[in-house]
């Protein structure tokens, strides 16, 4: 009978196993489709926004890294648009609002509203690490705010079962490493993006 238990427990302990989407290990440690030409994008960049304001492909910014970042995020290769589905996910989210500037001289603000895509999170990866590498003010601000108002992502792998370690945020947390079941197909499902965090003061 005992026998029994153990060789069950030994081949659950081989089916399950700790899987983590994002690779940074800073966020362990801290607490915390081409979108169309709306004309709003960060300050010293075209590419870095809602939509962007490039003339072409090699249009960039003031702020050039920043911009070179945000632009290969924004031709990531699977983005799953609001209210659509991609590999049988959907993308139920619907607009973001944000606060936009009008007023150069009295300081008057608009609300405007956008969609909210989701990007494979392979591309969000990529996109952390750029921003990171960068390394300025101006990168880890729109880091910052990036990975605040998104939250999911979706990536081909194992199912999960539950969370087995939490990033804390100020309001709330988000799963940064799932216990997985390997010895199922692996499917298309979505992941927790962490917090922004940086390792070491901007330039």
């Amino acid at each position: 009978k005992y026998l029994i238990l153990i060789c069950c427990y030994i081949s659950s302990v081989w089916a399950f196993s700790d899987e983590a989407i994002f690779e940074d290990e800073d966020i362990y440690n801290q607490a915390l489709p081409p979108t169309p030409h709306t004309g709003i994008t960060a300050p010293g960049t075209k590419w870095c926004g809602p939509g962007n304001t490039a003339a072409n492909y090699d249009d960039l910014g003031r702020e050039r890294e920043t911009d070179k970042c945000c632009r290969a995020h924004d031709h990531c290769e699977e983005i799953m648009e609001s209210h659509k589905s991609l590999h049988g996910l959907p993308n139920n989210t619907d607009w973001f609002p944000m606060l936009v500037r009008r007023g150069k001289i009295n300081n008057t603000f608009s609300q405007v509203c956008f969609l909210i895509y989701r990007l494979k999170c392979s591309c969000e990866q990529q996109f952390i690490n750029c921003l990171q590498a960068v390394n300025t003010m101006t990168s880890n601000t729109l880091g910052r705010v990036y990975y605040a108002t998104r939250s999911k992502c979706f990536a081909l792998g194992h199912p999960t079962t539950s969370c087995k370690q939490y990033q804390e945020g100020t309001f709330r947390k988000r799963c940064i490493r799932y216990t997985v079941n390997k010895s199922t197909a692996k499917l298309w499902q979505l992941y927790d993006m962490p917090f922004y965090t940086t390792g070491v003061a901007a330039r």
